[in-house]
């Protein structure tokens, strides 16, 4: 009994380091997404096509806030491109949730998103792919709220 009572003692004590461990990426993994945000909003800040675009899967597809529909990295480069260089509005995403999924590839972002030069506002959406290491944006889902 004894022999079966120290198994069970050791085999609880590496659930629990696991059960750490997992905490611990998992808590990485949401440092690593709001950091990637943070980076992107300075980026539009700056106007800098590479530094949104950076964080972009090449699949990347996004729904606008009014329900426009833009497919591909390429795509979306050439929208940033040409609306910086009009009369290049800023907004920021902030992340009011962040989730890990299970598998530790993929991860749902939720927030507020808003203009800093206009009178738009609303909440957003993203899914991120874990992809060799790095967090991307595969999607994000935009609504207008004003």
């Amino acid at each position: 009994m004894l022999i079966k009572d120290e198994y069970l003692s050791h085999f609880l004590l590496v659930l629990r380091k696991v059960k750490i461990t997992m905490d611990q990426q998992r808590k990485e993994a949401i440092e690593n997404i709001r950091a990637a945000r943070e980076n992107s909003n300075i980026a539009i800040r700056e106007h800098s096509v590479h530094g949104v675009s950076k964080y972009w899967l090449d699949d990347m597809i996004v729904i606008s806030g009014e329900g426009g529909q833009y497919v591909g990295k390429k795509t979306l480069v050439a929208v940033f491109t040409e609306m910086f260089a009009a009369n290049p509005p800023v907004f920021e995403r902030i992340p009011s949730e962040i989730q890990i999924g299970d598998s530790g590839v993929l991860a749902w972002e939720t927030g507020t998103w808003h203009y800093k030069t206009a009178q738009f506002r609303g909440n957003y959406s993203a899914m991120w792919r874990k992809v060799k290491g790095v967090w991307l944006t595969q999607s994000e889902l935009f609504v207008s709220l004003d």
